[in-house]
């Protein structure tokens, strides 16, 4: 099931944030900062984040267990290639074992329309280019618009921007 989340949700978000961050970017973010994400501390983050009316968020459930989650809203880029969309997709993190069964394109979906109702029709995501989930934004029709270093953990390391002219092709 994918539904809107509501403060009560900050929890179980943060949780799937921290394992979904230990998991996917092991090997590619240095183990010393991935040690240090707590859930205490994004706890602290969600609960501010589900309180802003701004920010889009939803979780996917299975058996009664968040076992995914997306956050988007307004783009947060002032320039450059990326400045030119509407919207921006957040974060959009899953379990390892809810991966591959469908949750993620539920998820952008759900995050998509709830966009549009918000007047916002096109559509970004920063995704480090190392993550093996690369692909899934792809597979969406994702174009690739821009290139970026930025640094984690004291490490470079280059992210890539997709992006979706027009949202309604994500739900294709």
């Amino acid at each position: 099931m994918i539904r809107k989340a509501t403060w009560v949700d900050a929890l179980a978000i943060a949780s799937v944030h921290v394992e979904s961050w230990k998991t996917t970017y092991s090997g590619i973010v240095p183990d010393a900062y991935l040690e240090t994400l707590t859930v205490e501390e994004k706890q602290t983050l969600w609960e501010k984040v589900l309180r802003q009316s701004d920010h889009s968020v939803f979780v996917a459930e299975e058996n009664g267990h968040v076992v995914g989650f997306i956050s988007g809203g307004r783009n947060r880029a002032s320039d450059g290639p990326a400045a030119r969309y509407d919207g921006e997709l957040y974060a959009v993190y899953l379990l390892k074992e809810a991966q591959g069964k469908g949750w993620g394109r539920r998820l952008v979906q759900a995050l998509a329309r709830d966009l549009a109702q918000k007047g916002i029709h096109s559509l970004v995501v920063w995704v480090l280019t190392d993550n093996p989930s690369r692909g899934f934004y792809e597979r969406l029709g994702g174009e690739k618009v821009a290139e970026e270093r930025v640094e984690i953990g004291g490490k470079a390391l280059w992210e890539r921007c997709y992006g979706w002219r027009d949202m309604q092709t994500m739900n294709e």
